[in-house]
């Protein structure tokens, strides 16, 4: 038999290393690994007496006390070393074995091939057998000595063998009673050196020998383990764990906190200690974790057994460790591509097992070698467990910072492999200076365009500068924001490795001196786009890649310049209009600067200039580009390194983590008025930032988060304004809607974006629009893909609900205030419309430093609580003090329940019943959960064999899964749900466990809802209450302007029908039959007209919506102002009485006359009513009509209360 090697053998263990410092009496133990010199047989010969104590501890529970004595000898005994373990749990009986005719004692420790753990048909959870183990001790000892008490037999036994056993000496048996007799067993041998090549024991046996007793301190519960007289400072497995806490890691990051408790068999709240994880799993199980930086690293017991080269029971525990790292990294960032061999070398496992009649590769015993299923027991870690160890063990962040490490080393040998001085780079669409990559490349400057259009101009203003000192390379849309980018990201993104093959840059270079920049093909980088938001976005990203990799770079002055181009160009209408008002041509650079100027200028000489709006580079003239270069200072503006608030600033823009800091940046920076001011030819990176991009930050706001006035984005307003605009009562293809909507809205980003928006405003399934403002004819989504699975915009129709006017009066769009696109006016700044469609349809949005989520409510409840708010008003009550009704989120269709949980939060739960003792039905899933992405859930479920299987039989609007489950499984939950409410009886819903084994809740949060109010202020709304009044303000004063407006537009009304009615009485037989009758010049017409008090045109002109869906002033009645409709001086002229003058001689007839006076009557009867009603009334006018619309549809009709019941 073999039992190691007997010579000395250096290996890398783990050794006690005892802190020289302590706490109080107790002292710091530290493992650390060595490499020590030892001999493998003294080591087996010493574990397998300690092991036969260890196993002691199965047999016999009471055990308290392990000691262990190792004494190396010394000069005066020819170090002649002893070793003793003892132990004081049950003795070995001592009695006479009839058989064998020997003492029990000298039978399993003195002939070979016996003892009590030797027969392999029975579980056993020890680790020695007692058929060679202990037996070989004796064999290889000079002398071997047991001493062992049997209290029951009241005997107490010492046997000894000399000469490597081949001398055996008598038994001495006396008497062992008494109180004080106690059973026990002690053995103790000095090992034969000789044999082991040894004078005497080393100290580094001694350690080796020493370590072992800590193994066992730590094996052991419940047992006080003493070496050499002196308490053993490790107390159970988590204390043995805690050794190893500073000698697996180099820094920990770990949460965990002091102290700990031993987790219980169910797999209850895992103890912490300082950067561990511990848990007992059940009685034969205990596990620890470490985060490691020194690979993998597992210390193992296996019945006592130090497996020092691990086993099957080691990858049978880490393996679900690192299952759950790799699954949860993956979800996370899945662009780093995990597996389980990249998360094991950051692993340290330890595990204390027992296991029914474990088997290894050998009887050093140091590799188990049994299969999971014959443990005898199981080790399935807890769902509590591993998230606590995903969540606070340190392996998670050092598998992803070693993940990220091994891409930035791909991605610095893939855009850093070729020769920085490269003369030639091959790069598509690429115009490379001449002198680029040779002697004089800091010479050169490289110009970053936006797009091919904006390089087309470039390159036409090289034919002025040449292209020695020149290169062109057009950016592909939006840099990739890099600051928080992981490295897999960067290694696909082409842009960026093409800049850094362009300038020459290498990741791990540094660019701090003037050397250095002479390595790079370029020496300046001049920026050349678009002089809009977009434009400005593109200057940032490509600062903030600079900021991240090199900012020394930003650091040199001038070395990243903008090129400006004009914004705005005005000039003389003609060189008459230019000489003789003193005009010249001018170019403005920036919005503000332009209204500035024009707001300074008389309107009469405004007309005579040409005002041209560069849209983008790409509207500029390859002239005009030539133009430009030819005085390139004019055009270019260096960017300044002013210090480090230049980087801050960089860094506070793009950064994820601070998302605070921007909202107090956009708070306090932001005006719209403010404009980067270039004419010193130079800024700094901060002027930028606060001047500049705040401006697209801004409108990135603007744009992805909703108006609180009117519910609706940016892009979903204007194609509002273009239905309306082209009063779309009959059906269009999506595709020719969105063109029409872009080019009559001045929308910026593209047709794709606006079918997008369309397709949303017209969905209707459930979870999306409650009252969609546009019809979907054709399929527009369905709840099965959440709206992915619209058709293509070229086959689907759209056109405005018949309610949508109802809900946006077209009395309202005169009195709106219209937004402005470069002088042409476009939408309005926000539609008012008669109830808060922000409740009503919800929002959803992720700005800059903001993010909005809005859920749905009943639009009948919103309705109701307006009307509280109107029946408040109308009785002088103060509406701020009006208690609303509860709004809870609601959803059209939806057949599940809504139901508060928070001050600030509500679920939606799904609907399940069990059909059988084997089946469950699901009927509806929670808002925001679609079709097919439960059904992939489901297919999880099945793998995990949480359910057997399942069938679907849904319609495009409701959900039915049938789900088979094992009907042991099922009962569970079922007992669960009469439990819940024994008085409801069994309803599978009433499970909350089953709900979560289903996934069948999802929260509704209403802690962040955010929105633009009326002055364009971003507010958080605590409340759907605090909305819904904001919003009620707005349309109030809205009400009171009509009111106002309809007032004055019926009297000029009539006034304009009293004139005519006058004329033409005085024409036919009063004071201007002169008219008739005399050929009398206009001139003279026009005086008799104001002498006879006849009101002029000008006097009753209103302002209206034209068929552009552009305001302007027209007459009333363009039949007779045809000539004054042409004329913008109309005031005081020669066709203010044209209206009169131009009347045709039918209008003289009696039937035109009483039609005359007919209109006139009605008029005035609609004047009176119009006095006679106040705001509110005209509001709750509009509210009870689209209140009966409303409840006419069924789906409606649940949750809504009548409004004599509510009162």
């Amino acid at each position: 038999m073999y039992i190691g090697s007997v010579e000395p053998t250096k290996d890398n263990l783990w050794m006690v290393s005892t802190d020289p410092e302590a706490l109080g009496d107790v002292e710091i133990v530290r493992m650390k690994q060595q490499t020590v010199e030892y001999v493998p047989a003294l080591y087996k010969i010493f574990d397998e007496i300690i092991v036969n104590a260890v196993d002691n501890k199965v047999r016999d529970p009471s055990m308290r006390r392990l000691d262990v004595v190792i004494d190396p000898g010394n000069k005066e005994n020819g170090y002649k070393s002893w070793i003793s373990v003892y132990n004081d749990g049950k003795g070995i009986p001592v009695e006479f074995h009839k058989t064998e005719q020997v003492y029990v004692p000298e039978l399993v420790l003195g002939h070979l091939l016996t003892g009590s753990n030797f027969d392999d048909t029975s579980a056993r959870l020890t680790g020695g057998r007692h058929g060679y183990g202990a037996k070989l001790t004796n064999i290889f000892s000079n002398e071997f000595v047991v001493e062992t008490g049997d209290a029951s037999m009241g005997l107490q036994y010492k046997q000894s063998w000399n000469n490597n056993m081949r001398s055996r000496g008598e038994p001495e048996i006396t008497e062992f009673t008494g109180k004080q007799a106690k059973d026990f067993t002690k053995v103790s041998f000095s090992p034969d050196l000789e044999k082991f090549e040894m004078e005497k024991l080393s100290a580094s046996m001694m350690r080796v020998l020493t370590k072992r007793v800590y193994d066992v301190a730590g094996c052991l519960t419940d047992v006080e383990v003493t070496l050499n007289g002196k308490k053993v400072p490790i107390s159970g497995f988590e204390s043995y764990i805690q050794a190893f806490c500073q000698s697996t890691t180099a820094s920990l990051t770990s949460k965990t906190n002091k102290g700990g408790s031993v987790v219980n068999s169910s797999g209850d709240a895992p103890s912490s200690g300082p950067n561990h994880i511990y848990s007992r799993v059940n009685k034969h199980w205990e596990i620890g974790v470490l985060p490691s930086d020194v690979g993998f690293v597992q210390v193992s017991f296996v019945n006592g057994m130090s497996a020092l080269r691990g086993g099957s029971h080691v990858g049978y525990v880490s393996d679900q460790i690192c299952r759950r790292v790799v699954e949860l990294v993956n979800k996370k960032y899945p662009e780093l591509s995990v597996n389980v061999a990249h998360v094991k070398p950051h692993v340290a496992i330890f595990i204390n097992c027992q296991i029914e009649n474990p088997t290894f590769d050998s009887q050093m015993k140091e590799y188990m070698t049994s299969r999971p299923q014959t443990y005898g027991s199981s080790c399935t870690l807890s769902e509590r467990l591993l998230k606590h160890i995903l969540s606070d063990s340190g392996i998670v962040e050092r598998v992803v910072q070693s993940a990220r490490a091994r891409q930035r080393a791909d991605l610095l040998k893939k855009v850093s492999s070729s020769r920085s001085k490269s003369t030639s780079v091959n790069v598509p669409k690429l115009e490379d200076a001449n002198f680029a990559g040779g002697p004089r490349s800091s010479e050169c400057s490289l110009i970053l365009t936006e797009g091919d259009s904006a390089k087309a101009l470039a390159v036409a203003g090289l034919a002025v500068v040449g292209r020695d000192q020149f290169g062109v390379f057009p950016l592909r849309g939006k840099l990739l924001n890099v600051r928080d980018a992981s490295m897999a990201q960067l290694g696909k993104n082409a842009e960026f490795a093409h800049l850094c093959t362009i300038l020459g840059l290498r990741m791990d270079d540094h660019y701090g001196t003037k050397d250095a920049r002479l390595k790079l093909r370029y020496g300046r980088v001049i920026v050349m786009t678009d002089q809009d938001h977009d434009g400005s976005h593109i200057k940032g990203l490509l600062f903030n890649l600079f900021h991240t990799f090199w900012p020394e770079l930003l650091e040199q002055d001038g070395f990243i310049s903008e090129f400006i181009t004009p914004l705005v160009k005005v000039s003389p209408s003609s060189k008459r209009a230019g000489a003789k008002h003193e005009l010249e041509t001018r170019r403005f650079f920036s919005l503000p600067e332009y209204f500035e100027w024009k707001a300074s200028l008389d309107r009469n000489k405004l007309k005579y200039y040409n005002i041209k709006y560069y849209k983008g580079l790409g509207t500029s003239t390859s002239s005009e580009g030539r133009e430009y270069f030819s005085d390139l200072d004019q055009h270019l503006v260096d960017f300044h390194w002013s210090g480090e608030s230049d980087g801050d600033a960089l860094d506070m823009v793009f950064s994820k983590a601070r998302a605070v800091d921007r909202k107090a940046w956009l708070l306090n920076e932001y005006s719209p008025d403010a404009y980067l001011d270039t004419s010193s030819g130079h800024v700094t990176y901060r002027d930028f930032v606060n001047r500049e991009l705040i401006q697209f930050s801004h409108a990135d706001n603007a744009r992805s988060l909703p108006s609180v006035v009117d519910g609706l984005k940016i892009s979903q307003r204007k194609v509002l304004f273009a239905c309306m605009k082209r009063k779309l009562t009959g059906e269009v293809k999506v595709a020719q809607l969105a063109g029409y909507c872009s080019e009559h809205t001045a929308y910026h980003h593209g047709e794709a974006s606006l079918h997008s928006t369309i397709v949303n405003m017209a969905q209707d399934f459930v979870g999306s629009n409650n009252l969609p403002l546009l019809y979907p004819s054709g399929q527009f989504g369905t709840r099965l893909q959440g709206g992915k699975d619209a058709a293509s915009p070229r086959y689907i129709f759209t056109q405005l609900q018949k309610y949508t006017r109802l809900i946006f009066p077209e009395e309202d769009d005169v009195l709106l205030s219209y937004a402005d696109d470069d002088g042409f006016p476009v939408e309005p700044v926000y539609y008012v419309p008669i109830l808060p469609m922000l409740l009503v349809n919800g929002a959803e949005g992720i700005g800059t430093g903001w993010s909005s989520s809005i859920p749905r409510h009943h639009p009948v409840q919103v309705i109701d609580n307006l009307m509280k708010l109107l029946d408040a008003e109308e009785v002088g009550e103060d509406v701020s003090k009006v208690e609303l009704a509860p709004m809870t989120p609601w959803a059209k269709g939806f057949s599940g329940d809504i139901r508060q949980t928070g001050e600030h939060s509500f679920v939606s739960r799904g609907s399940v019943q069990q059909v059988n003792t084997s089946t469950l039905r699901v009927t509806e899933l929670p808002l925001s959960k679609w079709v097919e992405d439960y059904k992939k859930f489901l297919w999880d479920l099945v793998g995990k064999k949480a359910i057997r299987s399942f069938s679907e039989h849904h319609t495009d609007r409701n959900v039915r899964f049938d789900i088979s489950m094992a009907r042991s499984d099922l009962a569970k939950y079922a007992s669960d749900a009469a439990a819940s409410d024994e008085a409801t009886g069994i309803d599978a819903g009433d499970s909350e466990a089953l709900v979560k084994l289903l996934r069948l809740e999802s929260p509704l949060s209403i802690s962040n809802m955010h929105a633009f109010n009326a002055d364009g202020q971003l507010i958080k709304y605590e409340t759907s209450g605090d909305m819904l009044r904001d919003f009620y303000g707005v349309r109030r004063e809205l009400y009171a302007k009509r009111k106002q407006y309809l007032e004055q537009q019926q009297q000029k009304e009539l006034v304009y029908l009293s004139n005519r009615i006058r004329f033409v009485r005085e024409v036919s037989s009063g004071s201007l039959q002169q008219i008739v009758r005399e050929r009398l010049p206009k001139a003279a017409l026009v005086a008799l007209l104001k002498e006879h008090g006849f009101s002029p045109a000008s006097s009753f002109r209103t302002t209206g919506v034209d068929d552009m869906g552009a305001l302007e002033v027209m007459p009333l009645d363009r039949a007779f102002d045809d000539a004054a409709a042409m004329d913008d001086d109309c005031n005081e002229g020669e066709h203010d009485y044209d209206y009169l003058l131009n009347t045709s001689l039918v209008s003289f007839t009696k039937e035109v006359a009483d039609r005359l006076q007919h209109e006139h009557a009605t008029k005035q009867v609609r004047l009176h009513e119009l006095q006679t009603t106040t705001p509110t009334q005209m509001w709750r006018k509009e509210l009870d009509r689209l209140r009966a619309l409303l409840l006419r549809e069924t789906a409606f009709q649940a949750s809504a209360v009548s409004r004599s019941d509510a009162s």
